[in-house]
């Protein structure tokens, strides 16, 4: 009777299990390999078929543009009126034409900038403005998923092995249970030139000189260890 009481004592203790639940960050230094503009046309005129005539000119050479990268592009019309004592005058028409332009080479996207300000200055009209915000530095998103993919490896190939490491000094089999990654680009957006108004010769060239600056792609992934 002894005996079999000294048996239902230790069952329990050799039956202890425990989960380990704990964050790692896991990160990747990458250079970012794409150039990105916005580019903003507003025509304002009396008549909507001079507006869209004048968009058409930049529309154009957008579509057909083999050069850069074209998206998100959107197009708006919409009546302008202006106001006094107590009354609303329509006074016209206003297109705007917006959109980003790509380009892992800086020189393509210079020549797609300058071309573009040939279009505006040959107009000779502020009735269109021209607008080309900053150009910065990205991570393409070809670069950013390798990243990703490269990171998402890393770590479940280190708590893999942690997993055997630790089997071996805690003399219980320590398996993998449960991996939750969490991903994010916490570098910083660089700026290659600032953000210009076009609307005379007297800005007829655009020209990037980008300064490359390396960022960090982190992955922060909870693990859950079962030992037992």
């Amino acid at each position: 009777m002894k005996k079999r009481i000294f048996l239902a004592l230790i069952l329990p203790i050799l039956g202890f299990s425990y989960e380990l639940n704990f964050n790692k960050s896991f990160a990747k230094i990458v250079n970012p390999d794409l150039l990105s503009t916005n580019i903003n046309i507003n025509v304002e005129k009396k008549d909507e078929t001079k507006v869209n005539t004048e968009i058409d000119k930049f529309n154009d050479f957008i579509k057909n543009n083999k050069d850069v990268n074209i998206k998100n592009g959107s197009y708006t019309l919409s009546p302008k009126y202006k106001y006094y004592d107590n009354k609303q005058e329509f006074i016209g028409y206003v297109g705007s034409l917006r959109y980003t332009a790509e380009s892992k080479d800086a020189k393509e996207l210079n020549k797609f900038m300058n071309e573009l300000i040939l279009i505006k200055d040959k107009i000779k009209t502020d009735d269109v403005k021209l607008n080309i915000s900053n150009v910065s530095w990205q991570i393409s998103d070809d670069l950013q998923n390798k990243s990703y993919d490269d990171l998402r490896f890393e770590a479940i190939n280190w708590i893999e092995n942690y997993a055997k490491t630790l089997s071996s000094k805690l003399n219980k089999k320590c398996e993998v249970k449960q991996i939750n990654i969490n991903e994010f680009n916490n570098g910083n957006i660089v700026y290659a030139r600032s953000e210009i108004a076009l609307s005379s010769m007297s800005k007829s060239v655009a020209d990037v000189a980008p300064i490359s600056s390396e960022q960090n792609i982190t992955v922060n992934p909870n693990f859950i260890l079962e030992c037992r």
